[in-house]
């Protein structure tokens, strides 16, 4: 049987004594060829885990396991890309090609095969003009897309990234994940992301892992974490004048916060009672008053904040 991409078993990590784990028995194992987001608040443990996949830090008990091989060794780090999006693995004095060899040679690259394979990547990240350029000079998302590269130069089969679209305006996000989708077809390359950014989460993965606490709350498919919550929706009616302090609303709908004072948001469950009835009980209850209604489902990053608070509906 063949060792799965990624592995963590009871993986247990503590700064210090009279605090909880940041990572607490931690136990999960990714496929190779899986595209998974790692997600969690603030403060979830999810850069210590990521730290102890690739042997910046060591665990207090338990293990991590890349293609078999103990996480910080030679054997794992030989088949690890990784790229923080707020820290550079590039040198700004010298040119992005200067660095890419740099890393080739690194991880003992042949001088042959490198010269064909940088090219290569610099043209599927769209960074070929950037080749000759030093990386001081580079914008964010420029050098996000040589961090990229430079990641990739030794033909990882698994890459771990850390919020890599961290600070990058809407176009340079599509381009990097259009980008790493072409090479994830072309390689098979494993993927653990971890992202605040949840439009990367859905262009990119299928499954994800949620941790909280250090431990982990859900690992499924992204559907089924909606799914988790059944089919409720969200309505938005945008009145033209404030709403009513003293508001009753029936109570098959549950009031959520609102962006301004002309605003109400509400969810519901069809099942529980019908569109129909909603839309009569805001004509009703308004009039005139309702200026706008929308409507449509509760959004991934809504889901997840309700798992986050709701552990007993994790799927495990």
């Amino acid at each position: 049987m063949n060792s799965p991409a990624i592995s963590a078993l009871s993986l247990t990590k503590r700064f210090r004594p009279d605090l909880p784990p940041a990572v607490d028995s931690l136990d999960f194992s990714i496929a190779t060829g899986e595209s998974v987001a790692f997600l969690g608040p603030n403060g979830a443990g999810k850069s210590t885990t990521i730290k102890l996949l690739c042997g910046i830090l060591l665990p207090d008990s338990g293990s991590a396991s890349i293609l078999g091989h103990a996480a910080g060794t030679r054997e794992a780090n030989r088949n690890l890309g990784l790229v923080f999006g707020a820290r550079s693995q590039l040198y700004f004095h010298m040119t992005v090609e200067e660095c890419l060899a740099l890393q080739a040679e690194t991880y003992f690259v042949p001088r042959d095969e490198a010269r064909k394979r940088i090219p290569k990547l610099a043209e599927i990240f769209g960074a070929t003009k950037l080749l000759g350029r030093r990386v001081r000079e580079l914008s964010l998302g420029e050098r996000m897309r040589s961090e990229l590269v430079a990641s990739l130069v030794h033909r990882p089969r698994v890459i771990l990234l850390d919020e890599p679209t961290i600070g990058l305006d809407v176009v340079a996000k599509l381009q990097l994940r259009e980008s790493l989708r072409r090479w994830r077809r072309e390689e098979n390359t494993t993927l653990l992301l971890t992202s605040h950014d949840l439009s990367d989460v859905e262009a990119l993965c299928d499954r994800s892992i949620l941790i909280n606490h250090g431990k982990k709350a859900f690992d499924g498919k992204l559907c089924d974490a909606r799914r988790a919550f059944g089919d409720r929706r969200r309505i938005r009616l945008t009145l033209s004048e404030e709403v009513p302090k003293e508001l009753v609303i029936p109570a098959a709908l549950t009031r959520s916060p609102a962006e301004s004072e002309f605003e109400i948001r509400l969810e519901f469950d069809p099942k529980e009672i019908p569109l129909p009835e909603v839309f009569a009980w805001a004509s009703s209850a308004f009039g005139s008053r309702l200026a706008d209604m929308q409507m449509g489902p509760i959004e991934l990053e809504e889901v997840i904040r309700k798992h986050y608070e709701s552990p007993d509906l994790a799927v495990r």
